[in-house]
């Protein structure tokens, strides 16, 4: 493979990191970061913002949280936020290795995609407009991040649509709080296993009325091979070079004249087809400028992935690329009036788009060779355009010492693709570059000699393929501050031009025992938007919806924080009701229930070795447990359930040892039972860090609709361990990290319907690998640079 081509972006970004370098003097040796030396005090103290909306401590916070701080990112080695999420409490996450990065399942809710979280940067919306998802991968720079909020529970009374299951709020380092009158640059390159290279840089500075922030990232990977995976037998170079199944895909006749054989394969990006590629390339840019009060900034990310181990290799070529692309603009005033209320105000226009490649091989036959294999072949180019215009304003109003008010209004109005563009697919899927006459014209057999490529999508979006849509809302919260008490209560109402409104209520009180102790009750709802890929999405083999309801969350919690001179406890009992549940086929299929538990510890003990600082660490335990009033009846090919609408004709038609209309509280899978985080740092010396974290999941049942979960068949308990060695001197250091350092071999629960099964003598059952083979061992260096 040539590898010219994508190591010219990063050799660009090193130099212009170099040339940025000598133009900066040296600055502190060590960061001004409050947050690179918290005790577990200051831990409790932190101020967090994700929680009410407005700058609170922790432990004033009416939510559950985990704050990753800067020194966490730095002693852990972490370099990207999908890294992050694996270590946290309360998540189930499928690594696909292919598009999108980590799909993850907060608090037992298991979606096609991470839908119901919502993800914030600085407090700004993130989530992709057309799938919804919060897109967890390299695609943010962790060079400037002063901490990580991660949130539990639904949160709509302050944040409106899609706060459903909880928040992760990326919040960036202020030059206007850390430099005074001054400048600084640091540059993090890192390079490892599967030809990665990275670079992460950050600058910033303050003079006078003008601040300047900006963090950049530049991720290129060639990602594990199939031999660097866990062996399963849909992921296979066999597969991929079959020619009784994928024909002139991987071999065209029309294409000899370029080959020294008859036939040539088709290719994408510099990877011919009929063999395992999986290329990475990422980038994003997060950055503002603030004049007194007034602030511009941009949030702006691209990724391009392919497809890796995610689909069968007997369905899917993995090196087709696709890409997720994201850019935000703001402007943002924050004044006051008459030196009694805060206004916060912003504007902001967004663009969200995503597409690429896919080269789809449709079974006909169950064969895997000779003539009766049957094949229908399309290599198609996919699109969607998105935009929206936001209005936002928020106010906080301190009414006396003990009583604080804030609210805020909304107003959005977006422009979002319905229909898939789809050039090159099968005939009634929508394309914007097709004619009555050549709508279908790339489909062909796999006993085909050649196979047409149809022109891409247009890059305009056809207006008939555009949908408008409006949201307004409005929110009201009062905290109280009585005594021992702390008493939060908000209410927001929300209006979409599409499913009309809604109304979201939330009430906390918090009990402060004692310096130690604090007890927290907590309710919160939520609702979540039906996401437009399901809502008009659909294409040959996917459903689409535009009759899909909102689904709504209720949520109960009790918190209890207690402080030890080497140990912060914070433990969480919850239980939540989910109804109108949106599941993959796009439908409002029943309800969820879900209650557990989750212990999130924090410590800190003196260290055995003379002169050298604390150790510290980390021990997180989360029990869930996952109910759904419907299932998947694998025998008849069906959802049933309460919930289900023809769950009556289902049973009329067939004779069933159940009633299919009934709550049939079935375990909805993909939900460990239990999980276990726990990490460890250990000062050597002032200059050397060693930093070991290990994750351990049980055993759990796979996701009803998933083709395993008819032989009982569950996603086997695994562990695995993580270390990293660093070194600083000065102004530079160097670390190495070692990702699954005991080699286990390991699998995560297929993502969407997870239908492959793992009949690896035929065909795939279904889209989607039931089980997805996770990387071995791998390696990562990284030499950081402050300036």
């Amino acid at each position: 493979m040539t590898q010219k081509h994508h190591h010219k972006n990063l050799i660009a970004l090193m130099c212009s990191a170099a040339l940025l370098a000598s133009s900066k003097t040296y600055a502190q040796n060590e960061q001004p970061s409050a947050l690179m030396d918290l005790s577990l005090e200051d831990l409790l103290n932190l101020t967090v913002s994700s929680a009410s909306g407005i700058e609170e401590t922790l432990r004033d916070a009416p939510a559950a949280m985990v704050i990753i701080t800067a020194k966490d990112i730095e002693q852990r080695g972490y370099t990207s936020i999908d890294e992050v999420i694996l270590d946290l409490p309360g998540f189930d996450s499928t690594v696909t290795n292919g598009n999108g990065g980590v799909i993850t399942y907060q608090r037992g809710y298991r979606t096609p995609l991470t839908q119901r979280t919502l993800m914030l940067v600085n407090g700004i919306v993130d989530n992709h407009l057309w799938y919804h998802e919060a897109t967890l991968s390299k695609n943010y720079p962790l060079s400037n991040m002063e901490r990580i909020e991660v949130l539990y529970g639904p949160v709509g009374a302050v944040y409106g649509p899609n706060a459903f299951l909880g928040i992760i709020n990326l919040v960036t380092s202020n030059a206007e709080d850390r430099y005074k009158n001054d400048d600084f640059f640091t540059v993090n390159v890192q390079s490892g296993s599967y030809d990665t290279q990275s670079v992460d840089l950050a600058a910033g500075g303050n003079h006078k009325k003008l601040t300047y922030n900006l963090s950049a990232k530049y991720y290129s990977s060639d990602e594990a091979d199939i031999n660097d995976l866990a062996p399963w037998g849909f992921v296979s170079n066999e597969l991929l070079s079959n020619r009784d199944i994928w024909g002139p895909v991987i071999y065209d006749t029309a294409l000899s004249a370029n080959c020294d054989a008859d036939g040539c394969p088709h290719s994408s990006k510099y990877n011919d087809f009929g063999s395992y590629h999986d290329p990475q390339r990422e980038w994003g840019i997060l950055a503002d400028v603030k004049f007194k009060n007034l602030t511009f900034g941009i949030i702006e990310w691209d990724m391009r992935h392919g497809w890796g181990p995610q689909y069968p290799h007997d369905r899917a070529q993995p090196a087709a690329q696709w890409y997720r692309t994201s850019e935000q603009y703001y402007l943002r005033h924050v004044g006051s009036l008459k030196d009694k209320v805060k206004v916060d105000t912003m504007l902001l226009s967004r663009k969200s788009n995503n597409g690429g490649y896919w080269v789809e091989s449709f079974p006909g036959s169950t064969a895997l060779t000779g003539p009766e294999v049957v094949s229908t072949l399309t290599i198609s180019h996919w699109r969607t355009s998105n935009k929206s215009w936001l209005f936002k304003q928020d106010y906080e109003f301190d009414y006396s010492e003990q009583l604080k008010i804030s609210g805020g209004i909304k107003f959005e109005d977006k422009e979002l693709t319905k229909a898939y563009d789809a050039c090159g697919y099968f005939p009634e899927t929508f394309c914007s570059s097709d004619t009555p006459e050549t709508a279908g014209d790339g489909v062909a057999l796999n006993i085909d000699s050649t196979i047409n490529i149809q022109p891409d999508t247009l890059s305009q979006m056809p207006d008939e393929n555009l949908a408008s849509l409006t949201d307004r809302g409005a929110y009201i919260q009062a905290i109280w501050n009585i005594n021992d008490w702390r008493i939060n209560a908000g209410l927001r109402h929300d209006k979409n031009s599409l499913y009309g409104s809604t109304t979201n209520p939330r009430a906390s009180a918090i009990y402060f025992l004692s310096h130690q102790s604090t007890i927290k009750l907590l309710y919160g709802t939520a609702f979540q938007e039906p996401a437009p890929i399901q809502l008009w999405g659909g294409w040959s083999g996917r459903s689409a919806n535009p009759n899909l309801k909102p689904e709504k969350a209720k949520n109960f919690e009790v918190i209890y924080m207690y402080q030890q001179d080497n140990w912060l406890h914070d433990l969480s009992l919850f239980t939540a009701r989910y109804d109108d549940v949106i599941k993959e086929e796009a439908e409002n299929a029943g309800k969820r229930s879900t209650y557990g538990l989750e212990y999130r510890g924090k410590f800190e003990f003196s260290n055995f070795i003379t002169d050298a600082a604390n150790i510290t660490g980390y021990l997180y335990y989360t029990y869930t447990k996952s109910k759904s009033s419907v299932s998947y009846d694998h025998d008849l090919g069906v959802w049933v359930g309460e919930g289900i609408e023809n769950c009556s004709q289902i049973a009329q038609e067939h004779s069933l040892s159940y009633d299919p209309c009934s709550n049939l509280d079935a375990e909805l899978g993909d939900i460990s039972p239990h999980k276990i985080n726990v990490g460890i740092n250990v000062p050597v010396s002032d200059e050397l860090n060693v930093n070991v974290k290990a994750n351990w999941v049980a055993s759990k049942p796979l996701y009803l609709r998933n083709a395993l979960r008819a032989k009982q068949r569950e996603n086997d308990a695994y562990l695995t361990v993580d270390a990293n060695i660093s070194y600083q001197l000065e102004s530079f250091s160097v670390a190495l990290k070692v990702k699954n350092l005991f080699d286990e071999i390991y699998y995560h629960s297929g993502a969407e319907a997870a239908a492959s099964g793992d009949d690896f003598e035929q065909r795939s059952q279904g889209w989607a690998n039931s089980l997805i083979p996770q990387p071995k061992r791998s390696f990562m260096l990284t030499l950081s640079m402050q300036f």
